[in-house]
């Protein structure tokens, strides 16, 4: 079942239930058109019996139409309704015989109002109207009462059957679409994480292919090219020729290996993922002269290649806004092995800022590649406080 077809049941059984509890009234309506009809009492027995009917219009209209989430789950308050209920009616009843046309309501708002085994005990006592009927022969009616009743008792109970069927079919369907969302999600999931890996595959065979053969050849060239200059005079255009040759082989050079870094994890190509980080802190102490440690606590464990990579580029991006925003005396840098959960650190002494007002680019990337790993990222920062940025991502270990 779709979630429209879901909606189209729902509505469906509220508007059943707007029948079930509007239905009194038009029996009710009934019963006193009838009784004013083929009575012969007075006006003002006549207008007491209408005042009666308002009441027991607007006790129902209180208790049930007003208040559904009340049927079969308020015991006392819909013990209460039905007491009144039946009251009314007998009141009713002794004021005019027409009002016995009322009487079947009774058997059916006890199911749909009285939870569990009180329906059948209402079903009971909805009897009552027929005993104190003035004039009943109540040795006939009792027999009569004790044929119907039963028959009553077993119609609401396969009614109540029915609205339980359904009402779990309902829920089951919506289970099962919740399932097929929650796999149609993972699925996509899935070929998402495959592309990936398929792209960062590709990217790496290409970087294998490019540094096995044109970076391989450019450092032949180079090689050969000095080798040539210590075979010819020190002085000649044909010197200066192999020298500019020799210059633009090793920019090609550089040029080549700075695309395979582009096309690999870089660092973590050949390096564990603790030595990545150490060798990431070493190279921004380097370029922006600001004293920096580096810690591991726990004990390292091989993970998974998109775990490392994330750490690895949340140190680089943690790193770059302390070098270029936080005015930082010092930077402390902690990676943590804990039981379940891999956690960075990077803290510094600088001038703080509001972490609400952090959504710069490249740490709005950092948490949205965080959170395909259904890890986290905290900031506690606050003007002149320094700042602590804290990433932690599931161990995902190596299989």
């Amino acid at each position: 079942m779709t979630s429209a077809e879901e909606r189209l049941s729902l509505q469906r059984e509220r508007r059943w239930n707007q029948v079930w509890a509007l239905a009194p009234y038009g029996l009710l309506a009934l019963a006193c058109a009838v009784s004013l009809a083929l009575g012969t009492s007075d006006w003002p027995h006549r207008l007491g019996t209408l005042a009666l009917v308002a009441a027991l219009a607007l006790w129902h209209g209180w208790f049930v139409v007003g208040h559904p989430q009340w049927w079969e789950r308020g015991t006392w308050a819909m013990t209460v309704y039905f007491l009144g209920l039946l009251a009314c009616t007998v009141l009713l009843v002794l004021r005019s015989n027409g009002f016995l046309l009322f009487v079947p309501a009774c058997y059916v708002l006890a199911f749909v109002t009285l939870p569990g085994w009180l329906a059948y005990a209402g079903v009971v006592v909805a009897n009552i109207p027929w005993l104190v009927l003035p004039g009943t022969d109540f040795r006939r009616t009792l027999i009569t009462l004790v044929t119907v009743t039963p028959l009553a008792a077993l119609i609401g109970w396969a009614i109540r059957a029915m609205e339980r069927e359904a009402i779990r079919r309902r829920e089951a369907n919506s289970r099962l679409v919740a399932i097929a969302a929650e796999n149609a999600r993972l699925h996509a999931m899935l070929l998402e994480r495959a592309k990936e890996t398929g792209i960062a595959e590709e990217r790496a065979r290409i970087a294998r292919e490019i540094h096995d053969t044109v970076a391989q050849g450019l450092t032949a060239i180079v090689t050969q090219l000095e080798a040539a200059e210590e075979l010819i005079a020190p002085t000649g255009p044909v010197r200066g020729r192999l020298g500019t040759a020799k210059r633009l082989a090793r920019t090609s050079l550089v040029e080549i290996r700075r695309s395979i870094e582009a096309l690999r994890p870089g660092p973590l190509q050949d390096a564990r993922l603790g030595d990545a980080v150490q060798q990431a802190v070493t190279t921004w102490r380097e370029q922006y002269g600001i004293p920096a440690t580096f810690t591991v606590t726990g004990t390292p464990r091989p993970m998974h290649s998109e775990v490392e990579v994330t750490i690895l580029r949340a140190t680089q991006e943690t790193l770059s806004n302390v070098g270029r925003h936080a005015r930082a005396g010092r930077a402390d840098i902690t990676l943590s092995y804990m039981e379940d959960m891999l956690v960075l650190d990077v803290r510094d002494d600088g001038i703080g800022f509001d972490p609400l007002s952090a959504n710069g680019f490249g740490l709005t990337a950092l948490r949205q590649r965080v959170r395909l790993l259904s890890g986290s990222v905290d900031i506690e920062s606050a003007p002149g406080s320094g700042t602590v940025v804290s990433v932690s991502v599931p161990m995902i270990e190596v299989e």
